[in-house]
């Protein structure tokens, strides 16, 4: 991995205009980018001065929220005009189908419509596991299990011990059946349903969708590290608060600064439409 770049720095803004020079699709991550990291998933509000920048933003580009949260809890959350609110980590959109779905026609919806059921009946099961697993183990109010529909995720930042917590739910994963695709986080492991897209697949769904030809794409954790490592080279990639090793191209060194770096994209795109 290089050393880190700063976005709001020379090279970095020099590679923002770039980005920005061509028709491009501009992406932010929800929790810990966009609104700061709290205490429960339930607190997490997008601070004033980032939410009128995403609106003024939002009529300068196509704009999308990739979240891990599901489409209504999203909704509910960002009503900033964004273009596209995608949740469950790619795999649901505002009109209920998967990120990566072009397609239409009775076929495909039913196939959609028997796809997520599935998924939401696997994510409920696991819930239920993994519930009376841990009343035998660790019988902890701190561990919060999320049941998201068609993502599962397990918070533990208010565990007694999060260390013990995490380590324990990360064995206690490798007991359900069928055996999810686990992505980790800050105090957090995500489970998705096999056959389940990532955020990568979804944005590669959107700029395609809106003929984007770069990408610029800002989270701070595991699941958009997903997105960082396999992003192709016209895409601008941006970690917020690294705490190791990064594939992002850039980084922003504390989550208050979002608001800079959405200001700086807004100057850029008034500069080139004028």
């Amino acid at each position: 991995m290089k050393p880190f770049s700063p976005i709001l720095g020379p090279a970095g803004r020099a590679a923002l205009r770039r980005a920005l020079a061509r028709p491009a699709l501009v992406a932010f991550d929800y929790d810990g980018t966009l609104a700061p990291i709290v205490a429960h998933p339930s607190m997490a509000q997008l601070p004033e001065p980032v939410a009128a920048g995403l609106r003024r933003l939002a009529a300068l580009a196509p704009l999308a929220i990739v979240s891990g949260r599901s489409i209504d809890d999203l909704r509910a959350r960002a009503d900033v005009g964004v273009q596209d609110l995608v949740g469950n980590h790619g795999n649901e959109t505002a009109d209920g189908a998967a990120a990566g779905d072009e397609a239409v026609g009775d076929e495909t919806v039913g196939g959609r419509a028997a796809a997520s059921a599935h998924a939401r009946s696997i994510c409920r099961a696991w819930a239920n596991a993994l519930a009376a697993m841990l009343r035998e183990s660790l019988d902890d109010p701190g561990i919060l299990i999320e049941d998201k529909g068609l993502t599962l995720s397990l918070h533990y930042r208010e565990a007694r011990d999060p260390e013990r917590a995490g380590a324990l739910l990360h064995a206690l994963v490798q007991r359900l059946e069928p055996a999810p695709c686990v992505i980790g986080g800050t105090r957090v492991v995500n489970l998705l349903p096999p056959g389940s897209v990532t955020k990568f697949e979804a944005l590669c769904a959107l700029a395609a969708r809106h003929e984007a030809r770069s990408v610029v794409y800002t989270g701070d954790d595991d699941t958009d590290e997903i997105v960082f490592e396999r992003a192709p080279s016209g895409w601008l990639t941006v970690r917020v608060e690294p705490r190791g090793p990064s594939a992002a191209r850039f980084v922003l060194a504390r989550q208050a600064e979002v608001t800079g770096l959405i200001d700086a994209m807004i100057a850029l795109l008034q500069a080139r439409s004028a």
